[in-house]
């Protein structure tokens, strides 16, 4: 009876089991829609302007702040003389406030960039290196750079020390070490060479070291070449309204793309007449020195870096194009001529101050050319009012490297200026040529000051040991001195 039971009880499942094959499968979820993508701001790389209601969400997306106020204090030593005629030292310090950003972490140690001039004051105060309050001619002796609050800020405990890792002067920037954590940049590093006039900019930084700060303004241009104050890099120019505190800020494009800003650049220098013109290193030619913490070899037009064998062979073929075989040229406020005295002798001759009132020569430097031109061989100075010519080799240590310096510096010198030339006749068809020209004038000025320094220092050791044994052994052979007892 049970197994009659079971057999029924299959019996009668079957068709259900039956049924349950034939049903027809339950359908798969739809998988949910891809989110839309997200519009782009604006169209080309950078926003020329930002909607009101997006404006506050994208210039404040920084959490924490990753721009900071950064304080170098240097001390200058000076040295003078007394009312006593006894040599005395003065001790004078010099604060300067700027801004820098931090942009990575290595190692746990935070890296920063800010401008060499916030991070290094001159090595010398001179007409061409002024620091306010220190006297031309101080040198500096001691310099710290730290993280502050703001220029009023006095508590040393929380202060952070810093270090130079890289110090780029004809790019104007600096990398700075830290040994903390601190936080970084959130932004990606963007392309200043698209950048265009027109495109919006947020300037973050400490003007005049008072307090954090963000302004904006536009492009005005988007390339220029910087070859002032020695430098020798690529700006942008913009309008935001920026202090000297703001040295070292960086400066933001928003991305059309992300709607996020990107560092497209470093404020360097505005213009003393203008608050609203600044200029801003642009970021494509920091990208890989950032990163390397190497700083590329540059050599600007017009500047002789380093002097070759083809730079004096030119100048020899230009000498030997000339009627006389000689040039004019100036040097550190004086007029000199250098002259090919014979095809293997070339003659500096620096005139009197009284030029051309008076053409005397008041020094010669004379290289014989034995091994190619380059070479220092004699000086020639008066004595007793006769041209006395010394072999460098008989000149004393420090003499003889102060003569070696006026020599290449004058080399130097007649290069630039035969550039100079050369730029200037060809400006006469082209405007951008006579710009080059112009520069290259500016670059010729600025040498002026160190070269008066260099021929004063000449000059003075012209007087010594060396030339004064000249002078001696000169008037020895004409009257030889007994020895001996008097009458």
């Amino acid at each position: 009876m049970r197994a009659l039971f079971t057999a029924l009880a299959l019996a009668l499942a079957l068709p259900a089991l039956a049924k349950g094959k034939n049903k027809p499968p339950k359908a798969q979820p739809k998988p949910a829609a891809a989110p839309a993508p997200h519009p782009a701001l604006c169209s080309g790389d950078y926003a020329d302007a930002l909607p009101p209601e997006k404006a506050s969400p994208i210039l404040d997306t920084a959490r924490e702040a990753f721009v900071f106020a950064i304080r170098n204090t240097a001390t200058y030593e000076r040295v003078y003389y007394g009312r006593d005629g006894k040599l005395r030292r003065a001790y004078l310090r010099s604060l300067v406030h700027g801004s820098g950003f931090a942009y990575r972490i290595v190692n746990g140690e935070t890296h920063l960039v800010t401008n060499e001039h916030v991070a290094s004051q001159p090595e010398v105060t001179d007409e061409e290196h002024p620091v306010d309050g220190v006297p031309m001619g101080s040198k500096k002796v001691r310099e710290q750079l730290k993280i502050v609050r703001d220029e009023t800020d006095d508590y040393e405990p929380g202060h952070v020390l810093l270090t130079k890792l890289l110090v780029d002067a004809q790019a104007d920037i600096a990398v700075l070490k830290a040994r903390k954590l601190l936080p970084v940049m959130p932004y990606r590093i963007g392309r200043s060479g698209a950048l265009r006039a027109g495109n919006l900019v947020q300037v973050r930084g400490f003007p005049l070291g008072a307090f954090a700060a963000l302004n904006t303004g536009k492009v005005l241009n988007p390339l220029t070449q910087d070859t002032e104050r020695g430098w020798n890099h690529v700006d942008f120019m913009i309008d935001a309204l920026l202090a000297s505190g703001n040295s070292g800020s960086p400066v933001f494009a928003i991305s059309c793309r992300t709607s996020e800003p990107e560092l497209v650049g470093i404020y360097h220098a505005g213009y003393t007449d203008a608050a609203a013109l600044n200029a801003v290193v642009a970021v494509d030619q920091l990208r890989e020195e950032l990163e390397t913490l190497k700083v590329p070899k540059r050599d600007p037009a017009g500047v002789h870096n380093e002097i070759t064998a083809q730079d004096r062979d030119r100048l020899i073929k230009q000498l030997l194009a000339e009627t006389t075989r000689s040039l004019t040229f100036p040097f550190g406020g004086r007029s000199v001529v250098v002259a090919l005295s014979d095809p293997q002798t070339i003659r500096f001759s620096i005139l009197d101050d009284d030029y051309p009132l008076s053409t005397r020569e008041a020094m010669a430097l004379v290289d014989r050319g034995a091994n190619g031109f380059g070479t220092l061989d004699s000086v020639v100075v008066p004595v007793d009012g006769q041209s006395t010519e010394a072999p460098v080799q008989a000149l004393e240590g420090d003499v003889h490297e102060h003569f070696d310096k006026l020599y290449e510096s004058l080399w130097r010198q007649v290069l630039g200026v035969a550039d100079y030339r050369s730029r200037l006749a060809k400006g006469r068809l082209s405007a951008d040529a006579f710009a080059e020209a112009q520069a290259a004038r500016a670059r010729i000025r600025k040498r002026t000051p160190e070269q008066k320094e260099l021929l004063n220092t000449c000059a003075f050791e012209a007087d010594r040991a060396n030339f004064g044994v000249a002078r001696v052994q000169a008037a020895a052979a004409v009257s030889p001195v007994e020895t001996g007892t008097s009458p």
